[in-house]
């Protein structure tokens, strides 16, 4: 069963990343549904799929739509990966698959227990 959608967002130099990180995330939550999309593809995959969390290398600059969430994760190690839960904002340096599978479990918390969540 589905619990939360998740949509994994990077430019095409950076697809064994986006794919390293989406396929980590079904193995590790397989209860997650996970998508992945190129960034030009990216406002019509956030509209078709409604996912409750982006993962993306770039800020949010679409519509919210009620989304929970939000983790800018930029490919560059040098810049600050910023995480948006629930209107909240976040930053960390080069975070690591526990904090990609903790922003999982925090988005899923949020869509359990709070029925409209600020926008990120």
């Amino acid at each position: 069963m589905v619990e939360s959608r998740a949509l994994i967002a990077f430019e095409e130099q950076y697809r064994t990343y986006r794919e390293f990180i989406a396929s980590a995330i079904r193995w590790h939550r397989p209860h997650v549904e996970v998508a992945v999309a190129g960034l030009e593809a990216l406002k019509d995959e956030v509209a078709r799929l409604d996912p409750d969390l982006v993962i993306c290398s770039r800020p949010n600059t679409l519509d919210s739509n009620g989304r929970p969430a939000w983790f800018e994760l930029p490919p560059d190690p040098e810049r600050l990966a910023e995480l948006c839960l629930d209107g909240r904002r976040s930053q960390m340096a080069n975070p690591a698959l526990e904090e990609l599978l903790r922003a999982v479990d925090e988005t899923e918390r949020l869509i359990r227990t709070k029925p409209y969540s600020d926008n990120c």
